[in-house]
Parts: structure tokens; sequence; C-alpha cells
């Protein structure tokens, strides 16, 4: 399958769920539909490879290693931040962060458990690719996948358990959120003080920033190229003190653009830059004739 093929699939499941959800980053409104959605992409890939095999194993290691878990690790996600919503305690502020610091040390006791495959999927390594990433190889019982149901077409000894390594920073990094928030609620007064003094806020419109967190993500500059928007966004709202939970939404909107550019924002900084650049020519005759 096409690279740009993929690309749109996943895109238009995300926007999907969005859709379904307000916002998938803070919460699951309509599990049903939700995994329903991703169910039938995912089913969708696996028809596509059934029709159209892999022309080498450096093809299928691709998508059994990268492909599928950006795909499966939305179905793991949905479910289980679903079921870390439903148990919220009600009751006071050091209730509910003594329960998300609770669910914070079964993530990590998770990653513990696993962490010679956690280390190989972080450091990206590939000494071991065949093995772990080739269908031919895969054992009965994978690690982390032990009550799967065994699909020898569509899946691989570590494609799940990179997938649950993907939803789990996605929980891990919800969590921490809520936890800041709750923080944050309780002693307003500090944190605004705090937070007044910071040197680094956002003071545009926020559909401005939603086109830089969505140049970096499609031009591949952030980890590789393996960064997801979710991790770019959530970079940008932490960096500069913004709630960006709209993203996807906000870029619909940018897509549906008829009378502007789509990247009207990032157009505006690239005259700005030019502007600047022939402004200081202009001043600097010898930056001139250096230019010459």
């Amino acid at each position: 399958m096409l690279a740009k093929e993929i690309e749109t699939r996943y895109t238009n499941m995300i926007e999907e769920l969005e859709n379904f959800n307000g916002s998938i980053k803070g919460s699951i409104e309509n599990l049903s539909a939700s995994l329903t959605l991703i169910r039938e992409t995912l089913q969708s890939l696996r028809e596509y490879l059934c029709v159209n095999p892999f022309s080498s194993k450096e093809q299928e290691i691709a998508f059994f290693k990268h492909t599928k878990p950006r795909f499966y690790s939305w179905q793991i996600y949905c479910i289980e931040l679903h079921h870390i919503l439903a148990a919220v305690p009600i009751g006071t502020d050091q209730m509910i962060r003594d329960y998300y610091m609770n669910e914070l040390n079964i993530l990590d006791r998770f990653f513990k458990l696993h962490a010679f495959y956690y280390q190989y999927y972080l450091r990206n390594e590939n000494s071991k690719d065949d093995l772990y990433f080739l269908r031919r190889n895969r054992t009965l019982f994978p690690p982390g996948g032990e009550l799967l149901l065994n699909d020898p077409e569509f899946s691989t000894e570590l494609d799940y358990l990179f997938s649950t390594f993907r939803a789990y920073e996605k929980l891990r990094n919800f969590i921490i959120r809520r936890i800041k928030i709750l923080h944050q609620e309780s002693d307003q007064g500090l944190m605004n003080e705090i937070l007044s003094n910071q040197k680094r806020w956002w003071s545009g419109d926020k559909v401005e920033l939603v086109e830089i967190a969505y140049g970096i993500y499609y031009s591949r500059r952030m980890n590789d190229g393996k960064a997801e928007i979710s991790d770019i966004v959530n970079w940008l709202e932490e960096s500069l003190h913004i709630d960006l939970s709209q993203a996807y939404r906000m870029f619909v909107d940018i897509r549906r653009r008829k009378t502007v550019s789509y990247t009207k924002f990032l157009d505006e900084m690239r005259n700005e830059i030019h502007t600047h650049i022939e402004e200081t020519f202009k001043y600097n005759p010898k930056s001139r004739n250096l230019k010459k």
C-alpha cells in the first residue's frame, strides 16, 4: 500500500474519532462507534494486504513495526481511557489525584514488565526485526498478547506489544495532564502568579499554531518522522501554555478553506522572514555585495 494512501486512511480515522468524541485526547464519549471505526479501518488494511502482498521483507517489517501499531494503538487507547474515566472516584481532589497516580503506577509496571522490548521500541533498534516483525516467525503466544486470537496473516511477534506501548504512552500523557490540572485548580492563585512570569506563551490565534503543528508533522522533522500529530500538539501545548484540544477539528476547517491559502499563517511567516532579510540588505551594502 502506498504511503500516501495509508496516511489518508489514518487521517480520516482520526478525524472521525474526533467527530465521535469531541476531543479524543480528553474523553471517549462514544466507545462503540469509535471501536467500530478503528476495527473497520484495520480490516480494510488486512483485506488490502491479502490482495496486494508485500514485495519484500523490509516492507513487511515496516508495516508491522510502525504502520499497524499506529492504527491499532488507538483501539487499545480508547478502551483503556474509557475504563480509566469511568472509574474516577467521586470525592476530594486528593482522592482523584491518588487514583490517577495509581493508574500511572499500573502503566509503569507494564513498561517494566516488558523492559527489554520497550527499550528496543524506544531506541528504534532493528537487530531482531526479522524475528519480531515477520509473520512467519510469530509464536503461538507472543509477549503481551497471550489472550489475543491467533491471526497469522495479520500479526507478528511484537506488533501488538508495540501497539500497546504507543497506547500506554498516550494514556500516560493524558493522566499527567489531568494531574497537572488538579494541581493548578487546587492552588489557582499561585499558579496564576507562576504563569504570569512565564517567558513563553502563544499570543496568536490557535489555528495558526495548528498550522505549525501539522507543518512539523507532515514534513517529518520530529523524532526522525515518527512523532504523531498528538505528540507535537502536546509539546506545543506544554511549551506555550495553551489548550489545543480541538486541533483536529481546526485542521478540518483549514482543509475547507476556499478563499484563503491552506497555509495562511505559514505563508505570513515566510513573507515576514523574506521582508526582514531584504530590509536588512537595504541598510547593509556589504551584505548586499556578498549576496551578489
